[in-house]
Formats: structure tokens, C-alpha cells, sequence
């Protein structure tokens, strides 16, 4: 039985997200589970394919023109509903989410809502005292209003009253239980990654600057809410017993002001010939920087948002062979223990130093990490594997096994 979804996102359209476009533009159709995406369209206009099914976008330029468009795009539900929709899903989105659950009901659809993120909580944390000032009192209070708010509005209206819940992990499912709601109405579906078949076919990049140097990467954002800074930290201890060891951030901070400051941080610590920002790169030259890598990092806090997150970077160090130096967020520590990929540390720069340092010291012991992740992760990870559980849980609720 095919299945068809019509499914607004938060993100714009095309999005690089690989739980939207990997998952549902690629994957899930192989299982008989097609979406019809709803979504902002940016840039110069043009149209973009989408395979999983049809794509209604709206064009959208600057702040004010996001606005109009996403508030456009979730009224624009109520005429897009057909009959061969399976359910009305919405991901991420808050106001949005409520007028797809009244366009669902009046069209006698199931609801669904998809949580990757926990938005209220972290906007009420972004709205709590910043001793690096880098948000001011006026834009901590916006952030404590629109998290009271949408927390309201999420927890309050739409999860009680939507027919079912993807969450992101089995923390996420346990967060929501203490708002509420039932288990049996929720299922976690982790991030996963695309597993390369012969990562030895894949050249590593041409980069004169990691010449003669002992890699450790980072891939993805630069963010202070992460306790990013504490890979920078690390690495004022481990240059002097490795003083070729390079820290190469493949990515950078969303935020002008926080790379700043990360910049800022380097310097003070003396470390410009041991820190390395690439900036923001195309997804497969990025990962063309995981074959020159010993080591990947992915230090993550455990605040109440971020506690329940399943970050990518794990899985794709381990999809890549690289071996894993991460601190105990729940799904991190899972991913390790289960592969024995790599080491589980402390979110100090002492643990990650330690925890660098180890690996560097034995190259050998690290190679069968990097070989243990990568052979163990497509079991667990694969987006062939979530993608096939995932097609099954749809055909039930679209049976009326499981609500």
C-alpha cells in the first residue's frame, strides 16, 4: 500500500537537511511513501525538483517576505488537502502547526507532527542571562516571549491533540511524556546518514594546509549553546605534546558575533597555526575532509534542548571510519558504547584534550575504532534502515494499528 503525505516543513525548499531530503526525498519513496512538501522557496525563484512527490513553495525575500510566506504556506494547507493524502504532517513549525491540524480535521485527516527540534526550549534558554553579552536584555526578553508562547501553543494545543508525534529520540519521547503525552502516541526516529559504499574510491581533499599535519576535524556549526569553545581549549594542551596536530572546523557559526568570538578565542590562546576555519562547504567537499581525519570531535551540552537532540556528526564520523572523541549526550553515548567507535568524554577541555591525546598516542587502536564505528553503524544508522522502519509505522497508523 503507497502512501502520500502532504508535509510542511520549516525549513526552506530545497533543503539540505538529510531528514527531510535524504529520508523522505529519496528514501522513503523506495518503501512506498511519497510527500507532497509545502515550503518557503529562497534565492533567485527557480523551480526545484522534489521526487518524493510534488512541491508547493512560495517565493520568499528578506525577513518580512519569510514571514508572509510561512504564514501563507500554512493557510495554503487548507485548499492543498486531497483525497488520496494519507495524514497532514507538519515539522518543526508552531503557529503553522496549529492551522494544519484545523485543515486536517475540517478535511477528516489524520494529524501529524514531526519534531526534530525542541523550539520553545530553547528559546526560553536563549532568553536566560548571557554573561558573554552578546545578547542584550532586549533581545533575551523576545527570546523569553516567543518561548513561553509557542511552549504554550506546542504543548498546550497541537502535541494533545495531534493523532501521532515523531520525536527525534528516545530522550525527546520521555521530555514530552512529562508534558503529557502519551508513549504509545510518539516514536522516535533518529538522525541517520548516507553510508558511502568504498570511502577508498573517495580522494581526500586537496588542501596544502593539512600537509604533514595529525587532523582533527569538526563538522557542522560553531555555536556557545553547544560548548563548542571547548574543542578550541582542548587543543592548547595537546599541541604541546603534538605540536602538528591541527583542528580543522569544517563549517562555521551561524552567528557573525559568536565566530568572533571564537576567532578571538584563538588568538588568546596562542593557537593560529592549530586552528583552521574552512567556512561553510558544499556537503561532499566537506566530507572529503573526513579522509585526511584521525579524529572527529562532537562535544554537545547537555541543556534541556539540546539533551533530547540525535546530532549527525557522530553518525557520519562513524560512517566514514573516522574515530569518535564525544561527551555523554544520550544518543552520543548510545552510538559509542553500541559500535565501540570511539571514546566517551567529559564536556571539559581537559576530557577532550585526554581524550585527543589518546587516540594521537595510538594510531592502531584508533584505526579499529574508525573500522568498528563503520562497520556497526549501517546497522543502526543507515537511512535504508530508519527509512524501512519508518514506512512500516505509516502503513500502521494508516490502519489504525497504532494511535
Amino acid at each position: 500500500m503507497n502512501i502520500r503525505l502532504l508535509y510542511l516543513t520549516r525549513e526552506p525548499f530545497p533543503t539540505f537537511r538529510v531528514d527531510v531530503a535524504t529520508l523522505f526525498g529519496r528514501y522513503l519513496p523506495r518503501f512506498g511513501v511519497y510527500s507532497d512538501i509545502v515550503a518557503v522557496r529562497e534565492g533567485d525563484g527557480g523551480e526545484c525538483a522534489w521526487e518524493a512527490g510534488r512541491a508547493f513553495t512560495r517565493l520568499a525575500r528578506g525577513r518580512g517576505g519569510r514571514i508572509r510566506a510561512r504564514l501563507m504556506l500554512a493557510l495554503d494547507l487548507f485548499r492543498l488537502v486531497r483525497a488520496d493524502h494519507a495524514a497532514v504532517q507538519v515539522r518543526d513549525r508552531i503557529f503553522g502547526a496549529l492551522l494544519g491540524l484545523w485543515a486536517a480535521r475540517l478535511r477528516g485527516k489524520p494529524f501529524y507532527y514531526w519534531m526534530s527540534f525542541p523550539f520553545p526550549d530553547y528559546w526560553l534558554e536563549r532568553g536566560s542571562p548571557d554573561p558573554s553579552g552578546l545578547a542584550g536584555p532586549g533581545r533575551r526578553l523576545l527570546f523569553r516571549l516567543r518561548g513561553r508562547l509557542s511552549s504554550w501553543l506546542l504543548y498546550r494545543l497541537v502535541l494533545p491533540a495531534a493523532d501521532h508525534v515523531f520525536v527525534q529520540s528516545d530522550a525527546m519521547r520521555t521530555m514530552l511524556e512529562s508534558h503529557g503525552l502519551p508513549a504509545a502516541r510518539m516514536t522516535p526516529v533518529p538522525m541517520g546518514a548516507t553510508i558511502p559504499e568504498r570511502i577508498e574510491d573517495i580522494p581526500p581533499v586537496d588542501d596544502p594546509r593539512l600537509a604533514g599535519r595529525r587532523v582533527v576535524v569538526y563538522l557542522g556549526a560553531l555555536e556557545r549553546a553547544r560548548r563548542s569553545e571547548v574543542m578550541i581549549e582542548a587543543m592548547a594542551g595537546v599541541r604541546r605534546e603534538f605540536p602538528q596536530a591541527l583542528l580543522v572546523f569544517v563549517g562555521d557559526a551561524e552567528d557573525p558575533g559568536e565566530r568572533l568570538w571564537f576567532d578571538a578565542l584563538v588568538r588568546e590562546l596562542g593557537l593560529q597555526d592549530h586552528v583552521l576555519f574552512t567556512g561553510w562547504l558544499p556537503a561532499e567537499q566537506a566530507r572529503r575532509y573526513l579522509r585526511t581525519a584521525e579524529i572527529g570531535l562532537s562535544p554537545c551540552a547537555r541543556t534541556p534542548s539540546l539533551e533530547v537532540a540525535s546530532p549527525t556528526k557522530v553518525i557520519e564520523y562513524m560512517a566514514w571510519g573516522v574515530p569518535v572523541v564525544a561527551n555523554d549526550l544520550p544518543d552520543q553515548a548510545y552510538l559509542i558504547g553500541e559500535t565501540g567507535g570511539g571514546l566517551c568524554v567529559p564536556l571539559t577541555p581537559e576530557g577532550f584534550a585526554a581524550g585527543i591525546l589518546q587516540l594521537l598516542r595510538d594510531p592502531a587502536a584508533a584505526r579499529r575504532m574508525g573500522e568498528a564505528g563503520r562497520r556497526a553503524i549501517p546497522g543502526l544508522r543507515s537511512y535504508e534502515v530508519i527509512a524501512r522502519s519508518l514506512a512500516e509505522k505509516y502503513r500502521q497508523l494508516a490502519g489504525g494499528v497504532a494511535q
